[in-house]
């Protein structure tokens, strides 16, 4: 019924992570395929100042710390076609985009957002925009050249920095990013001029933020939620004002409402547009930098826990912000959506686990140093070292060695034979020597 209500305007932007050593040299990689440094106005670091937190300002606009991001810009030109197959059909999605941003975090774990100009505003070819390019696997057609979207990205917006595993190549980033990217939408509609209320609103957002056809809440299709699911969903949305409502869920966040990003004022239209894909994206696009990090500490935890460990707790006292702004709303959807991401719930678990590790380490560690101790004691308690030179100076001398030879033989075999004692009391770092080894072999 509401698939061909055409939106007034449309944001959707998607977000995807990569790896990378966090350098000069990647910034400069960057800058070759015509990025740029973003500039902050005077005003809008006005602004910013008056609504955020400093770390949370210096964290993903000013960049003014160690900790911060480096935002990198990128105005491509064209567009691309998305081909949809659902069962046996196939249709053809073409869409623009409007800009590409970077955000390069010091510790290597790097993000990217597209901003996608849909041509045509129906909410069905919005979904259908939205179904398409969050896959990786959705093909793409540029110039009659056809691949996977991810790797589309990778070669045009990546400069070739691979963010999925192909051809038995496994890449570090995608065990724990999953095989969809990231969907930051806001979708303006004309509310009043169709009678839409509050309810029709909110099915009509369950079917953009799940990405569902249109008409699947409140309908009877295969794929329509139950009303405790609708409801189970529902329960995280953000609605301080009667024009719109948001969605905050784990793979999606979206804003449906009138006057979200339209006004009469032709002068406010700039304005609301860059609260939403400047200001309040970047609260989403920091909820979804700590959980992505969760991922990969909870994926690296086995291969060295103590280093993990060390740098866990580090990152934590960096970047885990309980509140960012000093208004209400940027704090509620803050908190809404990391609710709804179940960071902190992680958070909580991840903390028992390292607890637990580390008591573990901790245990293993003093069992370790009793039986060296007391090896030690074992041979101290011989009546000084003299008998010990005494002992090998017999040997040396019924076998008829030179000192020359005798003792540089000896302390190779003192050393072949401390190699196990060591990997005894430190066996995290044999782990992880013996996981280099087996890598270069391989």
């Amino acid at each position: 019924m509401h698939a061909q209500l055409k939106a007034n305007a449309a944001i959707i932007k998607l977000v995807g992570i990569f790896e990378a050593k966090y350098s000069e040299a990647l910034r400069n990689r960057f800058f070759k395929k015509n990025y740029e440094i973003e500039i902050l106005t005077d005003d809008t670091k006005s602004k910013l100042k008056d609504q955020y937190y400093p770390e949370f300002r210096d964290l993903l606009f000013l960049g003014q710390e160690k900790s911060s991001a480096d935002v990198l810009q990128l105005k491509p030109n064209g567009g691309i076609t998305f081909k949809k197959k659902v069962g046996q059909k196939e249709t053809e999605i073409s869409i623009d985009f409007s800009h590409v941003e970077l955000f390069l975090f010091p510790n290597g774990l790097h993000f990217f957002s597209i901003q996608l100009s849909p041509k045509q505003l129906e909410l069905a070819h919005l979904s259908d925009v939205m179904y398409c390019a969050r896959s990786f696997d959705t093909e793409v057609n540029n110039k009659g050249v056809f691949q996977s979207w991810v790797s589309w990205i990778e070669d045009h917006f990546l400069d070739g920095i691979q963010i999925s595993s192909k051809d038995q190549k496994r890449i570090h980033v995608d065990e724990f990013s999953g095989s969809k990217f990231k969907l930051f939408s806001v979708i303006d509609i004309p509310e009043k001029e169709n009678n839409l209320n509050v309810a029709t609103r909110e099915k009509l957002l369950y079917d953009l933020g799940t990405v569902s056809m249109i008409g699947s809440a409140g309908g009877d299709s295969y794929n329509s939620p139950s009303q405790e699911y609708f409801e189970l969903l529902m329960k995280d949305k953000i609605a301080v004002f009667n024009n719109y409502t948001i969605l905050p869920l784990f793979d999606t966040f979206t804003v449906l409402g009138e006057g979200v990003i339209t006004s009469q004022y032709a002068n406010s239209n700039q304005g609301m547009i860059l609260t939403w894909t400047q200001s309040y994206f970047r609260i989403y696009l920091y909820n979804i930098f700590i959980k992505y990090n969760l991922f990969r500490y909870n994926l690296e935890m086995g291969d060295d826990s103590v280093k993990v460990r060390d740098e866990f707790e580090s990152f934590l006292n960096t970047y885990n912000l309980s509140h960012i702004s000093y208004n209400f709303l940027p704090n509620l959807i803050f908190h809404q959506h990391r609710k709804g991401l179940q960071i902190d719930d992680e958070l909580v678990k991840f903390q028992e686990r390292i607890n637990r590790i580390s008591q573990a380490i901790q245990e293993e560690a003093q069992k370790r140093s009793n039986l060296l101790l007391t090896v030690v004691g074992a041979m101290t308690s011989l009546s000084g070292l003299q008998p010990v030179f005494d002992y090998l100076e017999t040997g040396r001398k019924s076998i008829g060695f030179g000192y020359l030879s005798y003792y540089p033989l000896l302390l190779i075999l003192i050393f072949i034979l401390a190699i196990p004692v060591l990997g005894f009391l430190f066996p995290e770092k044999k782990k992880q020597l013996l996981k280099k080894w087996k890598q270069r072999k391989a």
